[in-house]
Parts: C-alpha cells; sequence; structure tokens
C-alpha cells in the first residue's frame, strides 16, 4: 500500500488529471452496467427501485475516495483556500445548499417516498424518484379531468418541501371523502331519492369500508382526533324550485374517478326508471328579441313597421265627419 502512495506521489499533475477522468469513466460504465444488471435479480416496484439507487449511490462514494487518494498529498495543501473561498461558495450555491436540506427532510421526517400521490404546491401526482436535487412526480390532473394522468413529468426541487405545503394522499391513511351532486324538480320523491343514493353508495364503495375503518384505527392511535362516520351520507338543500342531493362517501384515492363514474352511472339509471317519481331539474331560458336601431333598419323593415301606423291614420281619417270651409 504504501508503495502504491509513493508511485501516486510520483505522478505529476497532469498525470493525476488523465487518471481521474479514466477512472470516473471507467467506475461509472462499470455501476451503469450494475445498474441494469443487478435489480431484475431483486423483484420488482421498491425494492428494486432501492437496489438501483443503492448502486448509484455506491458509485459516488468510491468516485470520492478514487479522487481524494488521487490528489490526497495536494488536498492539504489547499485546506486555507477552501476555507476562504467556503462562504462564497454557500452564498452561490444556496439553492442547491436549500434542496440537500430538503432531501434531508423528506428522509428524516418521512414526508414521502416513491409510490406516495402527493401534492407540494400547485403539483400533484405520482413520486417516481427522489435524488438529492429534485423530486420527479408524474402528473395528475391540470387539463384533465379527475385523477388521470396527463402524461407531463415534472421535476420539483427538493428546497420547495421546507416552505411549501405538502399533501400526502397515500401516507397513513389511504383514503379521501368525496362526493357527487345532482339536483332534481322540487316534485321529486325526496325520501324516495335518499334512499336510492344510500344504497347505490353502499353497492359501490362498501369494499372499501372494512379497509378503512382499520386504517382509521391507525390514524386515531397516532394523533388526537375525532372518529368521523365512514359510513356514506346525504344531505339535502332545497331552493330555486329545486332540490339539490349532495353524496358524501369515503374512497382510495387513486380510485376516486372510476368510482365517481360507477355512483353517475348507476344513479342515471335510477332516474330513468323511477316511472316519474324523480325528474331532472331544468333550466328554462328566455329569447329576448330586441329591434334594430332606427339608423340600421332597411327599406322594407321601416315600411312594415309602418304599415300598421298608416292603416290606423286611414281609419281614423275615414271616421272623422268632413269639415266645410266658409
Amino acid at each position: 500500500m504504501e508503495r502504491l502512495f509513493d508511485h501516486i506521489a510520483a505522478l505529476s499533475l497532469t498525470a493525476r488529471l488523465i487518471y481521474s477522468i479514466l477512472g470516473i469513466v471507467l467506475i461509472r460504465s462499470a455501476f451503469r452496467l450494475l445498474e441494469r444488471t443487478l435489480p431484475p435479480h431483486f423483484g420488482y416496484g421498491d425494492r428494486r427501485y432501492h437496489i438501483r439507487k443503492m448502486v448509484t449511490a455506491a458509485a459516488y462514494i468510491i468516485i470520492f475516495f478514487f479522487i481524494t487518494i488521487l490528489f490526497a498529498d495536494r488536498l492539504k495543501h489547499v485546506g486555507f483556500a477552501v476555507g476562504f473561498l467556503g462562504a462564497g461558495v454557500v452564498v452561490a450555491l444556496q439553492d442547491v445548499i436549500a434542496s440537500l436540506g430538503g432531501f434531508i427532510a423528506i428522509g428524516v421526517s418521512n414526508l414521502y417516498r416513491v409510490g406516495d400521490r402527493v401534492q407540494v404546491n400547485e403539483t400533484r401526482g405520482d413520486v417516481v424518484d427522489i435524488s438529492m436535487m429534485r423530486t420527479t412526480v408524474l402528473e395528475t390532473g391540470n387539463w384533465v379531468s379527475g385523477d388521470l394522468y396527463s402524461g407531463r413529468v415534472v421535476r420539483i426541487p427538493n428546497s420547495v418541501v421546507l416552505k411549501g405545503l405538502v399533501f400526502n394522499y397515500s401516507q397513513g391513511f389511504r383514503f379521501v371523502w368525496d362526493e357527487v351532486r345532482i339536483r332534481l324538480t322540487s316534485e321529486s320523491d325526496h325520501q324516495h331519492t335518499r334512499e336510492m343514493l344510500l344504497r347505490v353508495a353502499k353497492e359501490t364503495v362498501s369494499d372499501y369500508l372494512v379497509e378503512a375503518q382499520g386504517a382509521w384505527k391507525q390514524i386515531v392511535e397516532n394523533y388526537r382526533i375525532e372518529n368521523p362516520v365512514l359510513e356514506p351520507t346525504v344531505t339535502l338543500q332545497a331552493g330555486g324550485g329545486s332540490l339539490e342531493f349532495s353524496l358524501s362517501y369515503l374512497v382510495d384515492y387513486a380510485r376516486r374517478t372510476t368510482v365517481k363514474d360507477r355512483l353517475f352511472t348507476k344513479i342515471v339509471d335510477e332516474v330513468a326508471s323511477s316511472e316519474g317519481r324523480l325528474q331532472w331539474a331544468s333550466s328554462s331560458t328566455i329569447v329576448v328579441v330586441q329591434s334594430a336601431p332606427a339608423d340600421l333598419r332597411t327599406p322594407a323593415d321601416l315600411a312594415s313597421a309602418a304599415g300598421p301606423i298608416a292603416r290606423e291614420k286611414g281609419q281614423s281619417a275615414d271616421s272623422a265627419p268632413p269639415q266645410h270651409m266658409s
């Protein structure tokens, strides 16, 4: 080992730079090969992802030690310069340092993990990668309805989590409350409507209730919180000559759009087969026809408008008694 260090110390700066470039290229190539061949032997999902991340981290650690050993005798002479430039580097790279701090906060505080659905400020989607600088999210929503994927990949600086809002749909309790609203005429049977909505909801979301109740027990053990109603509920508001029903229910966050489609489909079928007991509320439209200004009317319009007036004047002239001049 001493002979190896003596050999390295005898190398010129140019030779060391060449060796460092060649070493980095060889190390990165070897570990890129491991990234492609090693993870498939560890199954799917999180395990494969974590193995790939461990291989990448090992590559950076080996490169760091390689450069340190190669330039060890020269690094001890630049300690003062590094300390002097440290303050400037901190100012110039404050965003980078903040992102590194955010990366540590994500891991230590367990804000989210790969596979979680999150909303960071205005961006919502599924986390597909967490690096030291950025979090990669596959976006949902935006110009598409519900929770469908938009197709965009969003890279969010990790520094955002230190000063912004982070919503996690998956952590602890993966269920959310959602609702559908329908408007019926005031003549509709409101009691039958309430029973129909509750029945349709229980048929559609009953599979989630047992799992949701078990998950909520864990939430209650970890946080001081009241026990909410997990069963579907229906509320009614009347006004404007119509009845508005709101159906609230619990659903898996990843299936909101699918469940809402199933609910509306069943509700529409129930209203259609109610034999008039349930009727959709519709708004009437009043069409107001205004005449064009006088300076924009055509001669034909003026003639048609003057016709009745001329006839009225003719009738009054005929009915008036004749006048004799003296």
